[in-house]
């Protein structure tokens, strides 16, 4: 016999799921809360509701579990075909004529469930982009559900995936694996960075874990799960990610035009999707979206050619949290003599600044620093990201050096050096950090905490750089044989 779950206890799981994931039970869907609960719970060791909500409420993995077992991962490839249609006919020709001069591309799938959203994507890039290969795309595919996260790692999938996939599409660009399923190819499996993010936290846009000046977000069938007050502050962070131009497409059943005020409405057959204005600022001191009416366009692709916002070059990091994007204070408020004890909240101010798109007043106040305090190791760090995004790899390779003499704990340092290095062709420098990384982690037990990148774990981190020198050695083999 099941376990009831009271109005009482339905209200408690309701609230704490919504406090601490978004995702909210409405009254009429207390039958869906119990359905799956009761799917979880045997496995969780708890003989009842109550004992689960008592122990999800203290334990963070407890509530783990809870929140991926009331999460749906359905989905497939190419879901929504309306949507690609947009996608290849109108949105990825405007983004790529206004990006040809850097031949640079960000893309991020939030909600991401299994993956076949971003391998969607990545599918689709190689077949609209001139000359594929001679341009640098980083797609970046987030969930909450870590589960859905290993799945979507692995890029297998069976034949329910492919449901409104051409079969010739899935032989070209898949390997069976045996039977029924498949596995995506490897070079597309390792352009997609999966890591976990809450939408619901406050930690994007930010430059650390590569959520800012994105040229297209995909955020479809997740908003539906959230109150209206959590879609309105997830919106304006997805705003505020968003480079000028850039474009933001939901699900169908989540186009309420009064959660997008700010954006243009571009109407394409079948479906719309949002463009933030190319006039937008790139740096905003609220994380409020423009109250202007949103400008409805009709029809046909939107007009490219017009000015583009300055050039971005990909962050390949790992997930580490970034620093809470409040409003960053002006840079008239920070002293220009700065004492030791300032020299923190200076680099705090600046990394404000760059997680709003701010990037020259965030290089200003790293510049300060390190003019008074040369041997300051993060703000040599926080200046490589900074000319990183900017596409200034040579002199973000010095600063990042610089920070890494200093302090040769902060392997966040090594692993944008071996970045820099691997996308600009540099394979065998690019494998040597890569090694002497791992060496490093090799010191580490496997569960502690990275230096300089705070909740990554050496393991994940081992983990992600395999995966890297997997990619490098897929396009070029090693010589070493390492």
């Amino acid at each position: 016999m099941k376990t009831p779950l009271s109005d009482d206890l339905f209200r408690r799981f309701r609230d704490l799921l919504l406090a601490r994931s978004g995702i909210y039970f409405p009254d009429h869907r207390q039958g869906d809360l119990y359905h799956n609960l009761s799917m979880i719970l045997p496995a969780t060791g708890y003989a009842s509701f109550e004992t689960l909500y008592a122990a999800a409420s203290v334990d963070e993995r407890v509530l783990h579990t809870v929140i991926e077992g009331v999460t749906v991962g359905e989905t497939y490839f190419f879901r929504n075909a309306s949507q690609f249609a947009a996608l290849r006919d109108g949105i990825l020709p405007d983004l790529i004529a206004r990006r040809a001069a850097i031949r640079s591309l960000r893309f991020w799938s939030a909600a991401c469930a299994t993956g076949e959203e971003p391998y969607s994507l990545a599918i689709l890039l190689r077949d609209v982009l001139p000359d594929p290969s001679s341009w640098q795309i980083t797609i970046l595919a987030t969930d909450i559900n870590t589960t859905f996260l290993e799945r979507a790692r692995a890029g297998v999938y069976g034949a329910w995936s492919f449901r409104e996939t051409d079969p010739a599409v899935r032989d070209r660009h898949f390997e069976r694996v045996e039977g029924e399923r498949w596995r995506i190819r490897s070079d597309l499996r390792h352009q997609v960075l999966f890591t976990r993010l809450n939408l619901v936290d406050d930690a994007y846009p930010a430059v650390t874990n590569g959520t800012t000046m994105q040229d297209l977000i995909l955020c479809r069938n997740v908003l539906i799960y959230f109150d209206d007050d959590t879609i309105r502050a997830v919106v304006r962070r997805l705003y505020r990610a968003l480079t000028p131009g850039g474009w933001l497409i939901v699900g169908h059943a989540e186009a309420r035009s009064d959660f997008f005020a700010g954006f243009e409405v571009v109407n394409f057959p079948g479906t719309v999707a949002y463009r933030k204005p190319l006039n937008a600022p790139l740096f905003d001191e609220t994380d409020a979206l423009p109250q202007a009416p949103a400008q409805r366009r009709e029809g046909s692709t939107p007009r490219s050619g017009a000015v583009s916002a300055p050039a971005d070059a990909p962050l390949l990091l790992p997930p580490a949290p970034a620093a809470p994007s409040s409003a960053c204070p002006p840079e008239a408020a920070v002293s220009a003599t700065i004492a030791g004890d300032d020299a923190p909240d200076t680099c705090t101010a600046a990394r404000r600044a760059a997680d709003h798109g701010d990037l020259e007043t965030a290089l200003r106040l790293c510049t300060t620093v390190i003019e008074q305090q040369p041997l300051h190791a993060e703000a040599h760090l926080l200046t490589g990201q900074i000319l990183e995004q900017q596409g200034h790899l040579e002199e973000a390779l010095a600063a990042y050096r610089r920070a890494l003499y200093l302090d040769h704990t902060l392997h966040l340092a090594s692993l944008a050096i071996a970045g820099i290095l691997h996308r600009t062709g540099h394979s065998a420098d690019a494998r040597r950090v890569y090694r002497r990384l791992l060496r490093a982690l090799a010191a580490l037990p496997p569960h502690a905490p990275v230096p300089s990148l705070e909740d990554a774990t050496a393991a994940e981190l081992q983990a992600f750089i395999q995966r890297q020198m997997a990619a490098l050695n897929a396009l070029t083999p090693d010589a070493d044989g390492c």
